[in-house]
């Protein structure tokens, strides 16, 4: 009862990825602490509970420990649930056990995005793809030119991608059961280059992968790992996105364009709507990769 305002909108698979965490947050309590009535955890739990977790982030025994960054999100997720039940009782004073218990979380290292020599020689090889099912070569493809996250592209429906418009393009819009990551992930994005080759493959988008994110990233990290795509082991597949941003700024598209484009959040004033397809697709043309034939020639195997 205490999540549903939490959940709605989200599909079977967005449910289960938000309730994992914490559910895995209760049990790690349940197993090293004890399965204890929310009436009687006290503070002296939750310090036992936050150097159960020191002990794995700093072993006695020298070895290499855990990410801080894991412990706190497991005690995080017990001092939300905590807050949340007894506001929901009306006991809102109630002292929370694990009220600032934090590490010093890990340095994040961002994901770096491919070069532009890379993408063209490596991933938009013409046959790298050939041997995927499900037309997850083409999903790939068409990932370069449109900077969407790979779920946005895994779950698109065939009413929003829009060959026969003036402007080819695709809407990245919220369903019925299915949340986008932010409000202003909702967007239209210009169709040019080997993604609108992808796209002319595959009209009716990627019905295999819809509402089925982890099989998505588990084939998509596989195939890339297999075909060496990586050039280190700090690249993902998110980095065509990364890719797609910083083309962008090189290029010196509008800071505006670009975050309407990525789907990004933006804290300046709204003067408008991010210019018309025609205008945005002029924009994106000015990134685009070239498109050999070959490499159209091979999309028939995808």
């Amino acid at each position: 009862k205490l999540s549903i305002g939490t959940q709605i909108g989200k599909s079977d698979a967005q449910r289960k990825n938000w309730r994992k965490p914490k559910m895995r947050s209760v049990q790690n309590f349940i197993d090293e602490i004890g399965d204890i009535d929310m009436h009687k955890i006290t503070r002296a739990h939750g310090r036992a509970f936050y150097n159960w977790w020191g002990e794995r982030i700093a072993p006695k025994d020298g070895k290499k420990g855990l990410n801080p960054n894991s412990a706190n999100r497991d005690i995080g997720n017990l001092r939300t649930l905590f807050r949340v039940y007894w506001e929901y009782e009306g006991d809102e004073s109630r002292a929370n056990p694990f009220q600032k218990l934090t590490y010093t979380e890990s340095f994040y290292k961002d994901i770096p995005s491919f070069s532009d020599k890379w993408m063209r020689e490596k991933i938009m090889k013409p046959g790298m793809f050939d041997k995927l099912k499900n037309e997850t070569g083409l999903l790939v493809l068409a990932l370069i030119e449109t900077g969407c996250r790979p779920s946005e592209i895994a779950n698109i429906l065939p009413k929003n991608i829009c060959l026969d418009h003036k402007v080819p393009h695709i809407k990245i819009r919220p369903r019925e059961n299915m949340q986008l990551k932010s409000n202003s992930a909702s967007r239209d994005i210009p169709l040019v280059g080997i993604s609108l080759e992808a796209f002319k493959k595959a009209p009716r988008g990627f019905p295999h992968y819809i509402d089925n994110a982890t099989l998505l990233s588990n084939n998509l990290m596989k195939a890339f790992r297999l075909r060496k795509l990586f050039p280190t082991k700090d690249h993902r597949v998110y980095s065509i996105r990364h890719s797609y941003e910083k083309r962008m700024l090189e290029a010196g598209i509008d800071y505006d364009l670009r975050c309407t484009l990525m789907g990004h959040s933006n804290n300046r004033p709204d003067y408008g709507d991010g210019g018309s397809l025609e205008f945005r697709r002029n924009e994106l043309l000015k990134i685009v990769h070239p498109v050999p034939q070959a490499l159209i020639d091979s999309l028939d195997a995808l």
